[in-house]
């Protein structure tokens, strides 16, 4: 004769528990792809070159953004280029070791790289279609996890971290992955950090590579679009 009310706040309880629900139901990590961009969409002043749009309070997010992340993940060529350390500086007690990965086919990423350099005490797992057995040798010896398979099949890549127990990965990676993830329809979760700057040209880079769309009707209209302040960037987050 109890009255049982089902469903109340099922949305906001599915948020709280995205990672694990994506884990049990799509059987692989929960993306959540985050960029830092212009107002008008670039990445940066051009191809290769490194550049720093967010300001601190949006740095300060980002690092609460990889504090509730198992992984995070990037390209190769942000690994060369930027020479990234990829950690958690949030000074909160994680539950395990944030892992860096990274997607590098060519397999450019150098020895002398902060990635290797800390990869015997940070966990760092780097996947490669490369045959180069002499360097992929030498990076497991430094204590790198190395993943001998194509890094452009992203299926497989997500397959590798669900092997390792990682439930969610965060996507740091430039227009080439945000892309490739974007196409091959595994972006669970966006959040754009976006700086008052507009830096226009033919040379600087889109948020966004890869085949794009051909109608507006494919363009996914995000879901939950939150929009908010750190500082003097805007912090622009929705669901897939």
């Amino acid at each position: 004769g109890i009255e049982v009310v089902t469903g109340v706040l099922a949305g906001e309880a599915s948020r709280l528990n995205e990672k694990f629900i994506c884990w049990h139901k799509k059987n692989r990590p929960f993306v959540h792809v985050k960029l830092a961009t212009s107002l008008d969409g670039r990445i940066s002043l051009g191809k290769s070159m490194s550049t720093s749009l967010s300001g601190e309070a949006a740095l300060t997010r980002v690092h609460e953004m990889r504090h509730e992340h198992d992984a995070i993940l990037v390209g190769g060529n942000t690994a060369f280029t930027d020479n990234p350390s990829l950690t958690d500086r949030s000074d909160k007690k994680r539950r395990r070791p944030l892992v860096r990965v990274i997607l590098d086919n060519r397999l450019r990423i150098p020895f002398e790289s902060t990635l290797v350099a800390t990869a015997a005490e940070t966990p760092t797992l780097v996947v490669s279609s490369s045959n180069d057995s002499e360097k992929i040798t030498r990076l497991r010896d430094l204590g790198v996890d190395v993943v001998e398979t194509d890094a452009r099949d992203l299926t497989a890549v997500l397959a590798a971290l669900r092997e390792r127990q990682l439930q969610s990965v965060l996507v740091e990676g430039g227009t080439g992955v945000a892309g490739a993830f974007r196409d091959a329809g595994l972006i669970d979760k966006l959040t754009l950090m976006m700086s008052p700057r507009i830096i226009g040209g033919h040379d600087a880079p889109l948020a966004f590579g890869g085949s794009g769309v051909k109608s507006i009707e494919e363009a996914a209209l995000l879901k939950d679009v939150t929009v908010e302040r750190r500082g003097d960037d805007i912090e622009v987050t929705g669901y897939y």
